[in-house]
């Protein structure tokens, strides 16, 4: 951090304070844009990445500052914002460009790799410095090793200089392509590129129904601990009408619906409940997509054991 020379009174200059250190932002990057309701300091931790020790004292000094307010008492007791107080309103704001411009990004690199000829391309991990690479792996078919990564440099220069930034790409053939990590975004294609894939039979429709539900349910659980994952869902559901989805654009336009008039409690019910309107919603659920990977692993570890 540079050195400050000066003094800044605080009724002047509040976002100083306000914005003065990562674990404000992250903090305040989470109270108003990734969650609708207030928090518990260790459930502010876990969503900011923080330690709770270090959320706490990073919240009392945001509720010093005016922007946010403690709600409850006791055990009890969570933070929330005061959407009264210093620059709610453009903060908000602040924090849907900031995601916008992610998803801006990723719309357009899902655009450049969508080639017939990749199996699949992913990004291994997003970079955490803002001069690091975005380091793209994509398997190509044999016959098309010759001339795919120019064709592929020759779709990315444009991204590059609207966002001002690198973009790597390692081209592979299937033989020889990585297995991408579990934290892996991917851009095109689903498959495993290990040779030793092991081919399933496929689902029956009624297995397929089973499934759902049991993802479903782990999603309801899932819920009520993580008041996030709603709207991490909502802003998906969000990307993808903005991109269009063709015929699967009702469903979807449904589930957003739900999700800004249903009660979590309603929420849960309907994702669990057995009706035929349940079943079609299931097939379209956004809740799956937005989990991290340690989410995801850990609702179909419980699946696999239901099963």
């Amino acid at each position: 951090m540079c050195p400050i020379t000066t003094c800044r009174n605080a009724l002047r200059y509040p976002l100083d304070d306000v914005l003065g250190s990562e674990a404000h932002v992250r903090l305040i990057r989470v109270l108003v844009h990734e969650v609708d309701t207030p928090l518990g300091v260790s459930d502010a931790a876990r969503l900011a990445g923080l330690t709770p020790a270090g959320a706490r004292k990073a919240l009392q000094r945001l509720e010093e500052s005016g922007f946010v307010e403690r709600v409850g008492s006791g055990r009890a007791q969570k933070y929330g914002l005061r959407e009264h107080g210093i620059a709610f309103k453009v903060l908000c704001q602040l924090f849907a460009q900031e995601q916008q411009h992610y998803d801006d990004f990723i719309s357009g690199l899902r655009g450049a790799v969508a080639l017939q000829e990749l199996r699949a391309a992913w990004v291994e991990r997003l970079p955490v410095g803002p001069k690091e690479p975005v380091d793209v792996a994509v398997v190509a078919e044999a016959g098309a090793i010759a001339w795919i990564r120019e064709e592929l440099r020759s779709r990315l220069i444009g991204l590059e200089k609207e966002f001002n930034l690198i973009i790597e790409v390692a081209v592979f053939t299937r033989a020889d392509a990585p297995t991408p990590g579990p934290d892996a975004l991917f851009l095109w294609g689903t498959e495993s590129n290990s040779g030793s894939e092991v081919r399933r039979r496929p689902q029956t429709h009624i297995e397929a129904d089973e499934r759902s539900l049991l993802m479903a349910q782990g999603v309801a659980e899932l819920m009520r601990s993580d008041p996030s994952l709603t709207k991490r869902a909502a802003q998906h559901l969000d990307r993808l009408l903005r991109e269009g989805q063709g015929s699967a654009g009702g469903d979807l336009l449904e589930w957003r619906q739900l999700l800004e008039t249903y009660s979590p409690e309603r929420l849960r019910d309907l994702l669990v409940s057995t009706s035929s309107r349940a079943v079609r919603l299931r097939q379209s659920s956004p809740f799956f997509a937005v989990l991290t990977a340690d989410e995801r692993d850990h609702l179909l570890a419980k699946i696999e054991k239901r099963r």
